[in-house]
């Protein structure tokens, strides 16, 4: 059998509290290890702000690509990330390299989601705990908050130990990067509430149980589990920087896919038979029609 994950047992109860409140797989043979920022994807070269809102305009055409799509609430809550970071890059939150945080790692971390969400769109493989994600929201009866968590535990575990393992832990001057990402923390919990109420709102009603407006267990139940989450990203960037050789890469690489893989199964456990539909049906009567004029009238349009 295989062996839980450190940290799951003592935090199983803390995980599953967050799908019921907002209500083992082996990796592939070799994963290599992703490069953020490629051909075609976002990249910061101008002012920081600029960098961060252009993440969120990017996150913002993907939501409303997707509309009702079970896919939709996890780029829908990264929006509300993005205009949280925008207010903290502004309000002159004192991030002692803004460059690299809301920068340079902000962009290439969103970049190893866009390759995710690419590549299934593409029918090509992708990680298993972000194949997890995808699955359910085609097919499972899970709600919205199940799969903005299954969505954010692909990309923190999964994904964020590589682009900081790839930007490096350490500034130029020899110092660690660590304090300014314990800062990102404010910045997750700003956008907790604004994120829940928007996701409640466009896509599963069950979700706005998590309003900290007036659950604040939720919220603090969340952030707990992502500050965990993010400390586990750090370590795992952590063994791959110091990785010896090819060896000690893959398995460090091997923890990092397993671990995520595992929190995939145990997030995507909850669900409700035929809560699917009820879903839609809720999503749709919120969502405004296609701007696309019928065949008929854009038939007629071109013929002008």
């Amino acid at each position: 059998m295989a062996r839980t994950p450190r940290g799951i047992r003592t935090l199983t109860a803390v995980a599953t509290a967050v799908v019921l409140t907002l209500t083992g797989a082996t990796p592939a043979a070799s994963v290599g290890v992703p490069r953020p920022a490629r051909a075609g994807h976002l990249t910061c070269e101008g002012p920081v702000l600029g960098c961060v809102q252009d993440a969120r305009r990017a996150l913002e055409a993907v939501r409303d690509e997707l509309r009702c799509d079970h896919r939709a609430p996890f780029p829908a809550i990264y929006a509300h990330l993005q205009r949280s970071l925008e207010r903290a890059v502004t309000g002159g939150t004192s991030f002692e390299e803004p460059s690299w945080l809301a920068g340079h790692l902000n962009t290439g971390f969103l970049n190893l989601y866009f390759d995710a969400y690419e590549a299934d769109r593409a029918g090509r493989p992708v990680p298993q705990a972000w194949r997890a994600a995808f699955d359910a929201a085609r097919a499972a009866d899970v709600n919205a908050g199940q799969d903005v968590l299954l969505g954010a535990n692909a990309h923190i575990q999964r994904d964020l130990p590589y682009v900081i393992a790839v930007l490096g832990l350490t500034r130029p001057d020899g110092g660690s990067r660590k304090a300014d990402y314990d800062r990102f923390q404010r910045v997750l919990d700003d956008a907790y509430g604004p994120a829940v109420r928007d996701v409640a709102r466009r896509y599963d009603p069950l979700v706005s149980l998590a309003d900290d407006r007036w659950n604040p267990i939720a919220g603090h139940t969340a952030g707990q589990l992502f500050r965990m989450w993010r400390e586990q990203a750090w370590e795992h960037a952590r063994q791959l920087a110091g990785a010896t050789g090819p060896q000690a890469r893959e398995r460090v690489v091997r923890r990092i896919e397993t671990n995520a893989a595992r929190w995939a199964r145990l997030l995507g456990t909850v669900r409700v038979p035929g809560y699917r539909a009820v879903r839609d049906t809720y999503c749709r009567t919120r969502t405004a029609p296609p701007t696309r004029l019928p065949a008929a009238d854009a038939a007629r349009a071109d013929g002008m």
